[in-house]
């Protein structure tokens, strides 16, 4: 198990990984996002495990069972997801990682990322993702977000297609609370693990969008408090094994990071927290996470709070 450095005298520790889950389907999404969480745990020294699902409506085994019968219709799914997670396993020995567990599940897929995290005590669980229109997420909604919101452990979605990773420029959204804090910790730790990507900690006031013009300048940073910003930054030093840099802009904070990311040259990937604020709340007030995942193009991490184990 490789040993991440930590920061004893200002008590701020690296996240161990010791588990990594990645769900895969076969699909080219999903083998993007296969090497990502391979190279993740080649890196950091934990264990992968895969889960697959697959479901299908009765109208289906049905239209099966007159020429090989129901239960046959379901032999046959099991067996197709089998070799499916069997080519994957091969893939990531391939690439140099060691594979925990595999797992087959006949359920959403959602519901599978979510039980199989649990069990296998998942740090990180990591899933591709297909583009949607608008139109299609509102009907269909989307598996990521479906995890994102259920597992309550940290989840990467990997977007961009091949060459998305690994990432050369880390981005935190970054506003001084426990969640916030659990999610530039994480960063920290990926950023040790790519000792060529840079790190930042971004924080947005979005309160001050109103007013703005008639107080400062949006370019002008030196009228905002970002003290707590630069501790803090200071303080992820050692984890990151380099000096994690600091931004501040005026405005919504899941605009600012996609503007922050279209900005910094790379391979990007944006990091934030989350809180649980209940489907009702979330439906009503949205989330910087949920905004992200359906306006963003680049990897996003979202870290919810109190979820990342340390060393």
């Amino acid at each position: 198990m490789q040993v991440i450095s930590l920061d004893e005298k200002r008590g701020q520790r690296s996240v161990r990984l010791r588990n990594i889950l990645l769900a895969t389907d076969g699909s080219p999404s999903a083998h993007v996002a296969l090497g990502a969480a391979a190279d993740l745990a080649r890196r950091s020294g934990a264990a992968l495990h895969l889960v697959t699902a697959y479901e299908f409506a009765p109208s289906s085994v049905l239209a099966y069972a007159p020429y090989i019968g129901p239960d046959s219709a379901w032999d046959m799914f099991e067996a197709d997801a089998r070799k499916l997670l069997d080519d994957e396993q091969d893939r990531v020995v391939s690439l140099g990682a060691s594979v925990g567990s595999l797992h087959v599940a006949r359920e959403p897929a959602f519901s599978a990322v979510t039980d199989v995290a649990e069990m296998v005590e998942a740090d990180l669980v990591v899933l591709g993702s297909r583009q949607l229109d608008d139109l299609k997420r509102l009907l269909l909604g989307s598996i990521s977000e479906h995890v994102v919101h259920s597992v309550h452990r940290p989840v990467l979605i990997v977007r961009g297609g091949e060459g998305s990773w690994p990432p050369t420029q880390v981005i935190v959204g970054f506003d001084n609370t426990s969640g916030a804090k659990c999610a530039a910790r994480f960063a920290a730790t990926i950023a040790y693990l790519y000792k060529g990507a840079a790190i930042e900690l971004v924080e947005a006031d979005a309160e001050l969008t109103v007013a703005a013009d008639r107080f400062l300048d949006p370019g002008d940073e030196e009228h905002i408090d970002s003290e707590h910003l630069l501790e803090y930054a200071r303080s992820l030093d050692p984890i990151a094994g380099r000096t994690v840099e600091t931004a501040v802009v005026v405005g919504d904070p899941a605009d600012a990071l996609n503007a922050t990311g279209r900005e910094r040259p790379g391979t990007k990937l944006i990091v934030v927290g989350s809180r649980d604020l209940g489907a009702v709340r979330r439906f009503l007030l949205g989330s910087v996470s949920t905004r992200l995942l359906h306006s963003g193009h680049t990897s996003l991490l979202v870290v919810p709070e109190h979820a990342t184990p340390a060393m």
